[in-house]
């Protein structure tokens, strides 16, 4: 008898979860009509929402900016006009972080005016020379010297990405060169090594 009843019991289970796969394969009958019922939205209209939002982030930044100046001034105004929190600070030329020095990695030991220079790291600076015109580039480790070189001026970019650039490239079995560019000047210069 205790047989017959888990028999029922497991057909019955089994039986009842059949259909319940059954009425959930009904529901895609209608998902053929499932957007008939929607509206449609223009350029214009989403347009509207989108700048909608947008003043409403504007106007919470407008807010926070006021916060954290209240903070830092006491939210009163001062004697002086330029100083009232609701007025625009103009950015300070030597507040201005210095710019990105150009550094280069030197795998081969150089030869500049008869002197060795090892390889390493250098950062290089070009100046142009007042008196004679002429383009050097000088190159520095910390802030020593190491070494000044005559360069060559070009308007070739050497396709490069950005305005500010130095690398090292391969001339010949003797000689590399150097490719500086900066807002002033292009220049280049062979140099001789050693390995």
């Amino acid at each position: 008898m205790r047989k017959f009843f888990e028999w029922c019991l497991l057909i019955s289970l089994f039986m009842s979860v059949q259909s319940c796969y059954a009425e959930s394969w009904d529901d895609y009958a209608n998902l053929d009509h499932a957007w008939d019922g929607q509206k449609t939205v223009t350029n214009k209209e989403f347009e509207q929402v989108m700048d909608a939002l947008q003043q409403k982030a504007k106007k919470k930044e407008a807010k926070q900016k006021k916060k954290r100046a209240k903070k830092i001034s006491g939210g009163g105004t001062s004697l002086h006009n330029e100083l009232n929190p609701d007025k625009i600070i103009t950015e300070l030329e030597s507040v201005k972080p210095a710019s990105e020095e150009l550094l280069i990695n030197l795998p081969v030991t150089l030869v500049v005016d008869g002197q060795q220079l090892e390889k390493g790291y250098y950062n290089v600076v070009g100046e142009r020379d007042k008196d004679n015109n002429k383009i050097y580039l000088a190159l520095y480790q910390a802030h020593y010297l190491k070494a000044k070189i005559e360069a060559n001026e070009t308007e070739e970019d050497y396709g490069e990405d950005e305005v500010n650039f130095v690398k090292v490239k391969d001339y010949n079995d003797s000689f590399v060169k150097l490719i500086f560019g900066s807002i002033d000047f292009n220049a280049y210069a062979y140099i001789p090594f050693i390995e």
